[in-house]
């Protein structure tokens, strides 16, 4: 029973990571119906943003203020990269189709990957840890619960992605901003006749998934080896919660990462291999595309052809 609920509670805090960047897959793709593949690129971007701000801070900048600062700094770096891959990559194919969207998306993740490799000669990063009181010490110790050990860091990732999930839903259903968003998700042309901004809706929309990103990015960096793979299987998992959750659901998102967080340790309390638990994600999505192909929260639409 301890170790039930030592796995349960891992999987809740890796499951709420995932969420944060499954609600940028399904946020871009509820607006322009793109499966954006290097998501989980922006993810890794955040991650080496708040590195490199860990390591101009001065020495003995106390953590309370440290880590706050890089989390922020890592949110920023996610928007940045997320609007400049819309604007130079993204933009110019809008009206080319689907697949030539797609595979701008898998080559846009290819490039960022080769790119933080030959920046950082693809050397690992992780923050120090031999002093007491630094950051990596701090976000290195554990509690036991249930006969392991979990960082007290990875205990942020709960209440941390819970409020960016509650300030996203009231900025897509409670501003102007975020009714536009519906607008152009329901009928972009119908939209753009009523005046609304389509390309501003669009860049605002990407800017909000790279935030989400970048800031998930720094949570996983804080206690992880940074390296310029680390986004490409959680962005994975991250598609996947998105798409048993229900694609383009914002409850859906956050619900599909929990799912499959916890669904991946629950195989490792069943005492399977840990080389099998990537193997879990993907079972959870046939299982629900075979039962329910919209997705657990997600809503059957036609679409105009």
């Amino acid at each position: 029973m301890d170790n039930f609920i030592f796995f349960l509670t891992s999987g809740l805090c890796i499951g709420a990571v995932y969420a944060l960047i499954a609600l940028g897959y399904t946020l871009v793709y509820g607006i322009i119906k793109l499966i954006n593949f290097a998501h989980g690129e922006f993810y890794m971007v955040g991650a080496y943003a708040g590195f490199g701000i860990y390591l101009v801070l001065p020495s003995g900048t106390p953590a309370i203020f440290a880590i706050p600062l890089i989390i922020i700094s890592s949110g920023i770096a996610g928007i940045i990269i997320a609007v400049l891959t819309e604007q130079i990559a993204y933009k110019p194919i809008r009206k080319s189709g689907r697949l030539a969207a797609l595979l701008t998306a898998i080559g846009v993740s290819f490039l960022l990957q080769n790119l933080a490799s030959f920046i950082n000669k693809a050397n690992p990063l992780q923050y120090s840890s031999d002093k007491v009181g630094s950051i990596g010490e701090i976000c290195q110790r554990s509690v036991s619960i249930g006969g392991g050990g979990i960082k007290i860091i990875q205990f942020v990732y709960i209440p941390v992605t819970l409020a960016l999930t509650l300030i996203l839903w009231y900025i897509v259903m409670k501003t102007n901003f975020g009714r536009a968003m519906r607008a152009v998700s329901q009928d972009p042309d119908a939209a753009a006749l009523m005046g609304i901004n389509i390309d501003s809706v669009i860049r605002k929309t990407f800017l909000l998934g790279g935030l989400m990103a970048g800031i998930a990015g720094a949570l996983i960096g804080f206690h992880s080896v940074i390296e310029p793979m680390m986004g490409f299987m959680p962005g994975l998992k991250a598609f996947i919660a998105a798409v048993v959750g229900g694609i383009g659901s914002i409850p859906g998102a956050v619900l599909g990462g929990l799912i499959i967080g916890i669904v991946e340790n629950m195989v490792l309390f069943c005492n399977v291999p840990s080389g099998y638990k990537d193997v879990a994600a993907f079972v959870v999505l046939i299982l629900v595309l075979l039962v329910r192909p919209q997705g657990i929260l997600g809503r059957n639409t036609r679409e105009k052809v």
